[in-house]
């Protein structure tokens, strides 16, 4: 029996062994589980972050001071009117004050006759700043073409930036102009940023480019990242200020100093920097942009805060950042007819708090992370210092686009509602479209999604209310993939995919599969063992091209499912102990006396007793008595 026993326990923890799921078997019992820790980010930055850090804090600071000094300058009417100039830092910025008529290239010819000059070759140098004020424009054009080179050395660099003003710079489809960081000394565009970079930045008021070469334009923020339009947010943040670090302070010769036949403002003192700005003034920056081309900047074009922005037949690339970034508050945007491309991270990048977003008819190919990201959750998750919103925002479009050969996915979707996805080629991902991040109320229709080598479209992460319907799908492991997710697969084809056309893991609600035509190679095409509780409905899929690759050990698995193989060890008992039963009864086999076992009485005695021995008469003496 002890042996018995031990054999049945062998058996019982052999088949418990062999089929019961456990580890990663019982994360995936068909098919591949994915690492989707791994990062993709894009190429590292190249400059240094902590001097560009300083630097992008020395500009916020220099707009401070040159707004606060420009508010008192219109209640004091010390600059009688005409443009001024300051002193900041180790350079200058001269002020365009408001007036009617615009200032254009000879309005700088005359009021820079020394920082804004004409070179050899036909371009212009600009060796200070320039700030234009809240009802001025700049607007600079040249029928025979114009370049406009900023200057920007190790020592120093210059901006053009508004505050509140508007900037016009048209160009010609045969003679654009172009806008560059120079470095005067070598006679070449500035490439490095680690000790600043000039830029141009729009922050309120409107900006209409049309025709323009922007390249090698600025650094580290995306304020001061290159080309810039930041609405409102003037400086980009205002931060607590170090007076040791302040820059433009240093005015104690600034009433005796001339500059260029030029009076320096304030003539008298330094009293009026210490003026509080007005930060309330300006209103969402608008743009009108077409036919662009921004390289080779640190952000190719930032913009926030702003309304009603039109971009087209532009192009971003190589950029040391993004190429385009919609950041917040950025409603009632369409870019269309624009090629992303090389540019180091994200090809298009819009963040949280921008609205009513479309992109449409874009190439972006070849950037360093994703071609396109779009984020829409909720700025703050409960009280906040300044009490921001905690709703999602959304309504974005992207559209007719084709986003191929990105160095990680080629949509990605992170948070937000009512989202759309729609007739793009999205082509050589490691996914081509991601939904994330409890995103609702998102459709993703009549895409081609091809060449991917994980999942084709995926979503997860609490996604609820999507809608896949008429996508195209060729390649990839997996065709749909819904984990944490909910929604409507329908009326898709998908083709060449290796292991599931559709699969669900885990909560995914009431899903319906419906209607898809899918053929490929795998353990299964609607792979749907692993999802939730609520079962989810398949209905008039095409299954029949698909071929059935299921190995041995997935069968086995599929097959011996925990209730099964408690009733195969049930039934494994049963039998052992029969066949030990038989074992037994053919070893001690033939006729054998049923009291074989038994001993008899007789040898348990010494036999018959003689009464006489004892003393007693005979039985029949007893009787005669």
């Amino acid at each position: 029996m002890n042996r018995s026993l031990v054999t049945t326990a062998a058996i019982v923890g052999l088949l418990a062994a062999l089929v019961l799921p456990t580890g990663a078997w019982a994360e995936d019992l068909e098919g591949t589980t994915y690492d989707e820790t791994e990062v993709v980010s894009g190429d590292a930055y190249p400059g240094d972050p902590d001097v560009e850090a300083m630097l992008v804090s020395s500009e916020e600071r220099r707009l401070i001071d040159v707004r606060a000094i420009a508010n008192a300058a219109g209640w004091t009417n010390i600059n009688q009117g005409r443009p001024y100039r300051l002193v900041t830092g180790n350079t200058y910025t001269l002020v365009l004050i408001p007036r009617e008529s615009p200032y254009t290239l000879a309005d700088l010819l005359q009021y820079a006759p020394s920082t804004f000059v004409r070179q050899p070759d036909g371009s212009y140098l600009l060796s200070e700043n320039i700030v234009v004020e809240q009802g001025a424009t700049l607007k600079l054009e040249d029928e025979e073409g114009l370049v406009l080179h900023l200057a920007s050395t190790p020592d120093a660099f210059v901006s053009i930036v508004t505050i509140g003003g508007s900037i016009e710079l048209a160009g010609t489809a045969e003679k654009p102009i172009e806008v560059a960081a120079w470095d005067p000394v070598s006679q070449t565009a500035d490439t490095d940023t680690t000790d600043g970079r000039a830029y141009l930045r729009v922050t309120g008021g409107v900006a209409r480019f049309s025709h323009v070469d922007f390249h090698d334009l600025g650094f580290w923020s995306g304020a001061t990242g290159g080309v810039a339009l930041t609405g409102n947010a003037a400086p980009d943040t205002l931060k607590e200020y170090d007076d040791l670090n302040r820059v433009g302070r240093d005015t104690e010769d600034a009433g005796t100093t001339t500059v260029y036949g030029t009076e320096i403002f304030p003539a008298d003192g330094a009293e009026l920097l210490t003026t509080e700005p007005d930060l309330g003034a300006y209103s969402y920056v608008a743009a009108d942009i077409d036919d662009i081309s921004v390289r080779d900047n640190a952000f190719g074009l930032f913009i926030t805060s702003a309304q009603g922005v039109d971009i087209r037949n532009s192009s971003f690339e190589h950029n040391l950042v993004d190429g385009l970034v919609l950041h917040r508050d950025v409603t009632n945007t369409v870019v269309h007819n624009t090629t992303v491309s090389h540019n180091a991270v994200d090809g298009v990048a819009v963040t949280r708090a921008a609205t009513g977003v479309v992109l449409s008819r874009l190439t972006v190919e070849q950037n360093g992370r994703n071609g396109i990201t779009i984020e829409g959750g909720p700025l703050a998750d409960g009280p906040s210092a300044m009490g921001t919103s905690v709703g999602d925002y959304g309504n974005n479009e992207v559209e007719d686009s084709m986003v191929s050969g990105n160095g990680r996915y080629g949509i990605e979707i992170l948070g937000g509602e009512h989202l759309t996805v729609d007739a793009n080629t999205v082509d050589g991902h490691d996914m081509g479209i991601v939904v994330a991040d409890a995103v609702s109320d998102v459709t993703i229709t009549d895409n081609l999604v091809q060449h991917s080598s994980e999942h084709a479209i995926a979503l997860r992460g609490g996604v609820t209310g999507a809608t896949v319907q008429g996508n195209d799908i060729d390649g990839g492991e997996v065709g749909i993939y819904l984990r944490d997710a909910s929604g409507s697969v329908d009326r898709n084809t998908i083709i060449g995919v290796s292991n599931h056309a559709v699969t669900l893991i885990a909560a995914t609600g009431a899903t319906q599969i419906t209607n898809n035509d899918v053929s490929g190679r795998g353990p299964s095409a609607i792979d749907i063992a692993r999802a939730g509780s609520i079962d989810p409905t398949t209905r008039a899929n095409d299954v029949d091209a698909w071929v059935s690759t299921k190995p041995l050990d997935v069968i086995l698995r599929s097959i011996f499912q925990p209730l099964t193989v408690l009733w195969l060890i049930l039934g494994a008992l049963v039998v052992f102990s029969a066949i030990s039963g038989v074992r037994a009864r053919r070893k001690n086999a033939g006729i054998r006396h049923p009291y074989a076992s038994h001993t008899p009485l007789s040898q348990l005695t010494s036999g018959i007793a003689d009464p006489t021995a004892f003393g007693r008469p005979p039985a029949h003496e007893g009787n005669s008595r």
